[in-house]
């Protein structure tokens, strides 16, 4: 079974992959600050937009946080999160971020933050909405393939989370960015985790991200995310699995919690039950009109699956739809990736060909 394994790694790469560098690529934070915490209108303007955006309905979320950046333009939640709803959609189809528009808006996401704590030093929340901004941009940076500078972004909102937590400890909210940057840390420097100022911190920052999961408000659903990455590391599958069902309880289309499941039961060699997940996610994914190549990596996997199971009904019509893409032009950030993808199937098609001989 190399081939399938082979193949996870392009899911949890894709997903979780160097995720302490990102942060907070998801971060559903609270909105509430010094000023306006008890503010209806805006705190229901942020709930419906977080809710569209787990649900994939990212015109809808974009045209809520607009409408949010206009009623409350000296607060940055509506700056930020427009650039959360298009960060969220290039990572569900594999699109590159418009560079000018996001950038623009975390120039404004920060210039507001920055403004909240001078106006209130006291307060934690210009802190976290600071941390948020470095966050994304750390996303960024290393999606544009600048992993250094995404580093030190990284750093930086993790910094601006600390602060947050030391003005409020019950902000549980942030929890999930500084346990996610704990665990990943020391996961990518576990070879010198003896040296006294690195340390190992992996629990650590798994009973981080945990807090947020129990405690948290807005930013449960991103904790989720985090600890499912985190578990897949980690080699708990079973963990893994049970905290994207719980994700999937409240989501049960989102495709990030189904990418999530179908791996940890891909890699816990539960292959009948993984290969039902892929069958919810393609179903996901096509409805949904989602790129050719998250259908092509789907189909794949689900190839696989059956394959494992000796079960080739289907396979063939797999293996012809995702062959009919082969002359389809896709990005040309997808294109070898997707070439590796074609050779993968073409490979299983000649093993059925000799099979059926």
């Amino acid at each position: 079974m190399e081939s399938v394994s082979l193949e996870r790694n392009e899911l949890t790469s894709r997903r979780y992959g160097f995720m302490w560098m990102f942060i907070v690529c998801l971060s559903w934070t609270s909105v509430a600050d010094g000023g306006q915490s008890d503010n209806n209108s805006l705190h229901t303007l942020i709930l419906a937009g977080i809710q569209h955006t787990l649900n994939q309905s990212y015109p809808e979320a974009d045209s809520l946080f607009r409408l949010t950046a206009r009623e409350f333009p000296e607060h940055p939640a509506g700056y930020l999160y427009q650039a959360a709803v298009m960060q969220s959609r290039a990572m569900d189809y594999e699109l590159q971020i418009e560079e000018s528009r996001f950038d623009s808006l975390l120039e404004l996401g920060v210039e507001k933050a920055e403004y909240m704590i001078k106006r209130d030093p006291s307060s934690p929340w210009g802190h976290f909405f600071l941390g948020m901004a470095y966050g994304y941009d750390s996303y960024a940076r290393v999606y544009r393939g600048n992993w250094f500078g995404g580093a030190l972004k990284g750093f930086s909102a993790v910094s601006e989370f600390k602060k947050a937590i030391a003005l409020d400890s019950t902000l549980y909210d942030a929890y999930a960015g500084i346990g996610t940057f704990y665990y990943w840390r020391s996961r990518r420097t576990e070879y010198f985790n003896w040296l006294p100022f690195l340390g190992d911190d992996r629990e650590k920052g798994y009973n981080y991200v945990d807090q947020t999961i129990r405690f948290g408000v807005y930013n449960r659903y991103t904790a989720i995310t985090a600890l499912t990455g985190i578990c897949l590391d980690a080699e708990r599958y079973e963990q893994a699995e049970q905290v994207a069902r719980m994700g999937l309880e409240r989501y049960p289309r989102n495709r990030i919690f189904l990418f999530a499941l179908a791996t940890a039961l891909d890699r816990g060699k539960r292959y009948r039950q993984a290969a039902e997940a892929y069958e919810r996610l393609l179903e996901s994914i096509v409805d949904d009109g989602n790129n050719h190549y998250n259908e092509i990596v789907c189909r794949l996997n689900l190839v696989k699956m059956k394959m494992a199971l000796s079960d080739t009904s289907g396979v063939r019509d797999h293996l012809e739809l995702i062959l009919s893409y082969e002359q389809m032009r896709l990005p040309e950030h997808l294109q070898a990736r997707a070439k590796d993808k074609f050779l993968q199937a073409r490979a299983i098609a000649r093993t059925l060909a000799v099979r059926r001989n």
